[in-house]
C-alpha cells in the first residue's frame, strides 16, 4: 500500500512531529505500508502566482528548465501509484503549493484524510478562501479532524472531529516523570527566516525570562536549550555563553532531545507536543494563535508580556505536581489514540 503524507521536510521540524504521529496510527490500522511525503518545503516547492520557471516548464510538456530531484512526489508524473492521501497537520493544507496534490487527488480518485489539521485564523469554506478543487477534495474526504476550534469552525457545514493535535502520538514510548531534575528550554530569535522565527517583542521577553530561570532554577536543576532551526545556532552562542543547546538536522532526534527533560517550557507548539507524547509536562510561551494547540497536549499557558513571577509560580507548580501531570498525559494520549483509531477504522469502511 501507497500512502502519501502532506508534510514538509528539512523545514519545520514540527510538521515531522505531526507526521511521526500520523505514521504511528496509520501502522497500527493498517500495518506495513510505504510511506511517500509531498514536501511542501518552501525550498523544494515553488508557490508564485506568477511563475515563468512553470509556465515554460508547462509549455514544453516536461521539466525543461527546472529539474525536481527532491525524493518527494514530483511536479509531473502521475500520482497513479497512491492508495491514500493524508494531510499531516499544520497550517498549510490548501494554497498554491498544494495545486497538484489536489489536482491528482481528484483525476485518480484517491481516499483522502485530513488528521490534525490547524489554521492561524478565521476563514470560510467558501470561493474566497477555496478553489474549486479543494472544495470537492474536502467534500470527498473520508476523514477530517482538526486540532482547534476556529479551523472546526471555519469547515463548517462539513463533518469534522475536534481532537489533539497527532503530534501526541508521535512517540511510541512515554515514561512517568517522578522529580523534575532537568528542564529544556526552547530557544528563538527574531532574526531567523520567516515562519521560523518570532517577533522582536517575543524574543526579548524570552531572552529575559530565560535569564532569570537560569539565575533562580540553575542551582537547583540541570537546564538546557533546545534549538529547532539551524538560523539560531549562531544568535545562542551570543545570547547564553557557555550554555548547552541541542539541535539536530533530523527531526526524529528530536524523540531523544526532549526525552531527557523533565520538564519543557517554550514557544514551539509542536516541542511541547513531542514531549507530551513521552509523557513529559510542557509550559507554552503563547505568541500567537497557532499556541492554542498545546490545549490538546495539556500544557499549561502563559502569554507573551506576562510577569515572570507568574512564570515561576508555574514552573514551581509544575514541579510540585510533575508526576500527576506526567500520568496524566500517558491517560490523555491513550485515550487521544482510541479516538483517532475509532474514527479512522469507520472512514475507511465507508
Amino acid at each position: 500500500m501507497n500512502i502519501v503524507f502532506s508534510t514538509t521536510r528539512q523545514w519545520n521540524p514540527g510538521d515531522e512531529f505531526i507526521l511521526m504521529g500520523c505514521i504511528n496510527l496509520l501502522h497500527e490500522h493498517f500495518g506495513d505500508f510505504n510511506p511517500i511525503i509531498y514536501n511542501r518545503n518552501p525550498q523544494t516547492r515553488r508557490a508564485r502566482k506568477y511563475d515563468i520557471i512553470k509556465g515554460i516548464d508547462k509549455l514544453a510538456g516536461k521539466d525543461f528548465v527546472e529539474k525536481f530531484l527532491d525524493n518527494s512526489v514530483k511536479e509531473r508524473p502521475p500520482l497513479d501509484y497512491a492508495d491514500l492521501v493524508v494531510f499531516a497537520g499544520s497550517p498549510e493544507w490548501r494554497g498554491r503549493r498544494m495545486v497538484k496534490l489536489y489536482e491528482s487527488i481528484l483525476e485518480f480518485e484517491i481516499p483522502t484524510m485530513f488528521l490534525g489539521i490547524g489554521t492561524s485564523g478565521p476563514f470560510a469554506f467558501n470561493d474566497t478562501h477555496f478553489t474549486s478543487a479543494e472544495q470537492d477534495v474536502f467534500k470527498r474526504a473520508r476523514l477530517i479532524t482538526t486540532r482547534d476550534s476556529t479551523t472546526q469552525n471555519g469547515l463548517q457545514p462539513l463533518e469534522t472531529h475536534q481532537l489533539p493535535c497527532p503530534a501526541l502520538l508521535s512517540s511510541r514510548d512515554e515514561r512517568t516523570v517522578k522529580s523534575v531534575k532537568r528542564i529544556g528550554l526552547m530557544y528563538g530569535t527574531d532574526s531567523a527566516v520567516a515562519s521560523n522565527n518570532v517577533s522582536s517583542e517575543t524574543y526579548r521577553y524570552m531572552m529575559e525570562m530565560y535569564r532569570q530561570i537560569l539565575d533562580e532554577f540553575g542551582s537547583e536543576v540541570e537546564i538546557e536549550f533546545v534549538s529547532h532551526y539551524i538560523d539560531e545556532l549562531s544568535p545562542f552562542r551570543r545570547d547564553f555563553p557557555g550554555q548547552t543547546l541541542r539541535y539536530s538536522y533530523d527531526a526524529k532526534d528530536y524523540l531523544d532531545i526532549y526525552g531527557r527533560y523533565d520538564l519543557v517550557i517554550g514557544y514551539r507548539v509542536h516541542g511541547i507536543g513531542i514531549s507530551a507524547s513521552m509523557g513529559i509536562p510542557g509550559i507554552m510561551i503563547s505568541h500567537d494563535p497557532r499556541a492554542a494547540t498545546v490545549k490538546g497536549f495539556k500544557s499549561e499557558m502563559i502569554d507573551v508580556g506576562t510577569p515572570y513571577s507568574q512564570l515561576r509560580e508555574r514552573i514551581q507548580g509544575a514541579m510540585q505536581d510533575i508526576e500527576n501531570r506526567s500520568l496524566g498525559l500517558q491517560a490523555h494520549k491513550a485515550k487521544t489514540r482510541a479516538e483517532y483509531l475509532n474514527l479512522i477504522e469507520a472512514s475507511l469502511e465507508r
